[in-house]
């Protein structure tokens, strides 16, 4: 006869889950109505993955901003 598994309480796995719930909730990006244009730019740059569209513009951001450009003279 086999031993018995060990089963861990319905009460413990759920403060389990919402703990887990929590932690990915707080990094979790919430970009309102624009979700049809985000991935409509992931599909038009070849990304795969939503972090790889992420990563690009965060790099892309921050070379910017070491290389600033002066913002165009627009005609008043």
């Amino acid at each position: 006869m086999e031993p018995r598994a060990f089963r861990i309480p319905a009460s413990v796995r759920r403060q389990k889950r919402r703990e887990l719930d929590a932690r990915r909730s707080k990094c979790r990006i919430r970009i309102g109505g624009h979700l049809e244009r985000w991935c409509r730019l992931k599909e038009q740059l070849g990304f795969a993955l939503h972090s790889q569209l992420a990563q690009f513009l965060l790099d892309r951001s921050a070379a910017g901003a070491q290389n600033p450009q002066k913002p165009p003279k627009t005609c008043l």
